[in-house]
């Protein structure tokens, strides 16, 4: 079995023992991302989460623009169970974070984000 002890995702062990791929965990790219770069993400989240708590409305707003960045860009190198494990942490559902992100959708098969061009000064 691989370094990571799954029986703190217990999510993801879940879905890896109902999937029959146990065996296979080692094996599985959780974040097609280097550990250099990872770090830096979660660092710049944590700096947009500060931001986002901020009474500074243009922080706010990049606050708001950093987490669809997340959201779509990150979002898309997860394994899908790694992202089921961080739903079932924070207490989400698919719907809640649908919820969350219900400026942005899927236009043929492509995710885009619903601006309002008027208002956006990032244009």
């Amino acid at each position: 079995m691989s370094g990571i002890d799954f029986s703190k995702y217990p999510k993801a062990q879940e879905l890896m023992k109902e999937c029959n791929i146990e065996d296979k965990a080692e094996n599985i790219v959780w974040l097609r991302y280097g550990k250099s770069d990872a770090a830096i993400l979660i660092a710049e989240m944590h700096q947009m989460c500060k931001a986002g708590l901020s009474d500074s409305i243009p922080l706010r707003n990049r606050s708001k623009n950093a987490a669809n960045f997340y959201y779509r860009g990150v979002g898309s190198y997860l394994h899908v169970f790694a992202k089921e494990q961080a739903r079932s942490e924070l207490g989400l559902s698919n719907r809640d974070v649908s919820q969350i992100f219900k400026h942005q959708g899927i236009v043929g098969g492509v995710r885009h984000v619903q601006m309002d061009l008027e208002s956006s000064t990032n244009i």
